[in-house]
């Protein structure tokens, strides 16, 4: 049999041919390929096609483009097989993974027919007033290091004490304490910190919050003024979307609600409690299983412990361990499990599973999960990495692993063009840049350093407010501007460029990531060729069927 490499590009095609392969009725298509029992026809090969993105069909019609397409089906069918042969089909990976394939599918095609969360004219607007999500703050903060000096803080402000004093003696915030805290801008929620934005926009103006955590330090603020804010169409589609979201939930919330009803859903108490008992640390130890624990009952079916390690295993940490007690198993329940599985057992019973699209779709689904499994177990018994791999890697590529360009200037950010001329004339009569930056520049301490020196990136554009466009423009030992920039207007100097090369603890994520890609390239493609040669005497190719149906007709 001929080789022929296998890509992580053909890993995509998989998915495609998976959905083509048997389609059509082959008395109307001759069948161009043989695996085991398994025929690929002409129509398997067209509709393959027709499904790749247009980079791919280059050339499409010639014999050896097609040969590599009908090779990739080839393949899919022989890992199939294997698959098969291994009793990956039986695997609690695998049909872990398609309970839950099938059920996010069932659950998507009831709520799409089911809800309606259409948002109408004037709904949005409606949405804003109600939640004041047009409310903008201006915040004074005192920035301190500890929960002690904060409370102190608090005291000396309710005993009488400004806040703009108390800031200015006690905040870490040199740049906000020399204004008396002041943070000189306003905000909206959704340019705030979730967490922080909950606990500042339910105060009044004058008002002062209690200390807040921010990090490993402490702070204390105070509500200095509000306004509305006029949203751009990007934040006004953002707001939309989580209208959306939240009537899409609310909906969601109603309909599980009418199905509880409907199915008469009731927590089993006493599984509860069991499985409370068995998930506990070390109970796993007594040898019971606790999978078929009842955790709620409903006509005709019921939610096991099964259903409660599966949810709690597809989430981030270790969320078993945290329920302790029947209330939190079944807070957990509620959230997680009951509301798609009562919608899930809606669709059952309307039969949307048995639907020909839709079984269709699980069964193309299937398949391409199978491949996977497959896949994954293969590079796991097979990819290894070692550090001297990711040492060795980080050596061989080194220009893979560099910095962004990073540019280098000594700057003067003045409030007025009048200041930045005489401070620019100055600097050509011969004054010392740094010395005037140490006492011209408006530029924070937080970029900079006393002498106005810092660097700049592309990608930091957004926060310089056209600085940045015009450092890496011009030229290096340049006296360059005045600039307009949103700050002001800014006197510069490039003092160099350079792409500095990442040290191999800064790149040492990417290293792993590429040569990992490269180590499953490889290996996967080694054992395509170790499958192609086992199951030769499966496979049978008629080419000259497939140049037949391909061929350009002669003018």
């Amino acid at each position: 049999m001929r080789a022929f490499s296998f890509s992580y590009g053909a890993l995509g095609s998989l998915a495609l041919l998976l959905i083509c392969t048997g389609c059509g009725p082959q008395d109307e298509n001759p069948t161009v390929a043989q695996v085991g029992d398994q025929t690929i026809t002409v129509q398997d090969v067209r509709d393959f096609l027709a499904k790749l993105p247009e980079y791919a069909k280059d050339e499409e019609a010639g014999k050896e483009p097609l040969r590599d397409h009908l090779q990739t089906v080839i393949d899919t069918e022989l890992l199939l097989m294997e698959a098969r042969s291994q009793g990956l089909e039986r695997s609690s990976a695998y049909l872990t993974s398609l309970s839950r394939i099938r059920k996010a599918k069932l659950v998507r095609e009831y709520e799409r027919r089911t809800i309606d969360a259409t948002v109408a004219d004037g709904e949005v607007e409606e949405y804003i007033e109600r939640e004041g999500l047009a409310r903008a703050i201006r915040l004074g903060d005192i920035l301190v290091a500890d929960l002690e000096t904060a409370e102190k803080a608090v005291r000396e402000i309710e005993g009488g004490a400004s806040f703009a004093d108390v800031a200015r003696k006690l905040s870490m915030n040199k740049e906000t304490a020399a204004r008396g805290g002041d943070t000189g801008r306003f905000s909206t929620r959704y340019e705030m910190i979730p967490g922080l934005a909950e606990k500042l926009f339910g105060l009044a103006v004058g008002s002062v919050s209690d200390p807040i955590r921010i990090g490993g330090r402490y702070a204390v603020f105070k509500i200095l003024d509000e306004t509305t804010a006029q949203f751009n169409p990007r934040q006004r589609m953002k707001i939309a979307e989580e209208f959306k979201r939240k009537k899409h939930g609310i909906a969601k919330a109603e309909l599980v609600a009418e199905l509880r009803d409907e199915y008469r859903l009731e927590p089993v108490r006493d599984g509860i409690a069991a499985a409370v008992e068995a998930l506990r640390p070390g109970a796993a130890d007594a040898g019971h299983d606790p999978s078929a624990i009842a955790l709620y009952q409903y006509d005709g079916g019921q939610i096991t412990a099964a259903d409660l390690i599966g949810a709690a295993k597809s989430r981030k940490g270790n969320v078993l361990e945290t329920l302790r007690n029947a209330e939190q198993v079944v807070s957990f329940a509620e959230q997680y499990i009951v509301p798609n599985l009562m919608i899930q057992e809606a669709a059952v019973r309307q039969g949307i599973d048995r639907e020909e699209e839709v079984a269709q779709w699980l069964k193309e689904q299937g398949k391409q999960l199978l491949v996977r499994v497959l896949r994954s177990k293969v590079l796991t018994e097979r990819v290894t990495i070692a550090e001297d791999d990711l040492r060795q890697y980080y050596e061989a590529n080194a220009e893979r692993f560099l910095h962004p360009e990073q540019t280098e200037v000594q700057e003067i950010l003045v409030r007025t063009e009048i200041e930045a001329l005489q401070l620019k004339g100055m600097i050509e009569d011969g004054a010392a840049f740094g010395d005037l930056a140490r006492r011209h520049s408006v530029r924070s301490l937080k970029v900079r350093d006393d002498e106005g020196r810092f660097h700049v990136h592309r990608y930091e554009s957004p926060q310089f407010g056209g600085f940045v466009e015009a450092a890496v423009e011009a030229e290096i030992g340049e006296l360059t501007g005045p600039v307009k920039v949103q700050e002001g207007y800014s006197i510069f100097k490039v003092l160099s460029r350079e792409r500095k090369r990442e040290t191999f603890a800064e790149a040492e994520m990417r290293v792993r990531s590429q040569l990992r890609r490269q180590k499953h390239r490889n290996a996967f493609n080694e054992y395509m060729e170790e499958l192609r040669s086992r199951y030769e005497s499966e496979v049978s190719i008629h080419e000259d069927r497939l140049e037949a149906a391909f061929a350009v007709p002669s003018l």
